[in-house]
């Protein structure tokens, strides 16, 4: 009976279903902060230009030279553009330091095997297995440049028995794969044309993580298939008559990262049926269509969304979880001191080819910040020479030339690499990302610049 009677006294044993009850909840709230991946500093040697693909498109690159290695921030299960290969960055590698070198038509990460490219002719179309003395232990892509690819068959199916799930690279229709994948299950598919007549060849993808296509028909009006496995989509040189239905994602509701590039109208509703979104990049679009639709996206960390006009109002973004954050040419000084105080738990900002915004002392009261990025315009050094908790700033190239030097002075705790801004790449990814994708993206970039000009005054 001891202290169930209103009014008595409590005794020593009343108070700990109010400890233990303290204890889960700090418990809870330690746990799901453990849940929140860290950002990884990623470094590569032996290559040109790296561009995170996943986190900004081709809005930021980065090169490495004999002196120093290119570096970037990256996730668990990102994908980076290298030169002519990709690279999907996953947490359980031993390391974070990556060298490239080349060898015909083998591409090495630190001295294995990382991607096999098959040409349109030459030695390897007599092959029919690869050589013994291979290690394909880290193998992670084979890339595809010929037309005909089943002709490849013989040599793939001796690498099916230690590779099965190794991922393609691939410019020309899905269906001109469909023999290879009935032999491989890849983890990685980038970059074929996709198809409605396609999906069935996309059903029986059940490895599948990530999936970068660009869509062939003008009318989608059927959802995917399901791909279990499928956590990160991108499509590519979306054209402003193609239509996806709303409902094009439906069967794939774990999807957690999505990557867009589309002209003409984007409608957000096509995200609805997603439940475990944590990565959003949309670029290129005219108009987006129920843009509020953002905030229904609660588990929401990475966002960038950048069109030719303004297409999503900072000030309307609601998104607790949000850590990483660009902001584009388009955003003023007041949404942009606005939208930091309503997010202070930004860890990584991106601020691209913007020269409006010319004060940065916003960023001092972020606790958590610990990268910046910023290309084209450096409109506030001295704020950010004050940015000790920085572990991680990227400048444009030109700008770090003549300043270099002062900077490091100022945080020299922190990695500062340059970077190029926008960047294409070369080889395979110009088929990839068509040249429409680059007129579109200067055509943006002038525009803004008008754009600026023309309401400097306001």
């Amino acid at each position: 009976m001891n202290n169930l009677i209103p009014g008595s006294k409590p005794g020593p044993r009343a108070s700990y279903p109010l400890l233990s009850s303290l204890a889960l909840l700090l418990l809870f709230f330690t746990s799901c902060n453990a849940l929140r991946e860290a950002y990884t500093l990623l470094e590569f040697r032996g290559i040109e230009n790296v561009n995170n693909f996943t986190k900004s498109f081709y809005l930021v690159s980065t090169r490495s030279d004999s002196l120093q290695p290119a570096a970037l921030l990256g996730s668990n299960g990102d994908l980076f553009t290298c030169d002519e290969a990709v690279f999907v960055w996953n947490g359980d590698m031993a390391t974070t330091k990556f060298s490239f070198n080349r060898d015909d038509n083998l591409v090495f990460v630190n001295g294995k095997i990382f991607l096999i490219e098959l040409p349109d002719s030459g030695i390897m179309n007599s092959w029919s297995a690869y050589p013994e003395e291979w290690d394909l232990s880290n193998l992670q892509f084979i890339s595809i440049n010929s037309q005909s690819p089943g002709n490849f068959l013989p040599f793939l199916q001796s690498v099916v028995k230690d590779k099965p799930d190794v991922g393609f690279l691939y410019s020309g229709n899905l269906s001109d794969l469909s023999g290879i994948l009935q032999v491989f299950n890849p983890r990685y598919l980038i970059g074929p044309t996709l198809n409605p007549d396609d999906y069935g060849i996309l059903s029986g993808m059940t490895n599948l993580e990530i999936l970068m296509t660009t869509p062939g028909d003008t009318i989608f009006s059927e959802p995917l298939p399901a791909i279990p496995s499928l956590k990160q989509i991108i499509l590519s040189d979306v054209e402003r008559n193609v239509s996806l239905t709303n409902e094009f994602l439906a069967n794939n509701r774990q999807i957690q990262k999505v990557v867009i590039n589309k002209s003409g109208t984007f409608d957000l509703a096509i995200l609805n049926p997603l439940e475990k979104l944590k990565e959003l990049l949309v670029f290129g679009p005219d108009v987006i269509l129920h843009g509020d639709l953002i905030n229904n996206h609660q588990k929401l960390e990475v966002v960038s969304v950048t069109g030719v006009e303004r297409v999503v109002d900072p000030g309307q973004i609601r998104l607790p979880a949000l850590r990483w954050i660009s902001v584009d040419g388009k955003v003023v000084q007041e949404e942009f001191d606005a939208f930091i105080s309503s997010n202070p738990r930004l860890e990584v900002i991106e601020i691209i080819d913007n020269d409006t915004v010319s004060s940065f002392q916003r960023l001092a009261t972020l606790e958590n910040l610990r990268g910046l990025i910023i290309t084209d315009s450096v409109t506030d050094i001295e704020t950010i020479k004050t940015l000790t908790n920085l572990e991680y700033l990227s400048l444009p190239d030109t700008y770090l030339q003549e300043n270099k030097a002062e900077i490091e002075n100022a945080l020299s705790g922190t990695r500062i690499v340059a970077n190029q801004g926008f960047c294409l790449g070369s080889g395979w990814l110009l088929l990839i990302i068509p040249l429409i994708i680059i007129i579109r993206f200067l055509d943006q970039i002038q525009r803004n610049r008008i754009h600026k000009r023309k309401f400097s005054g306001l």
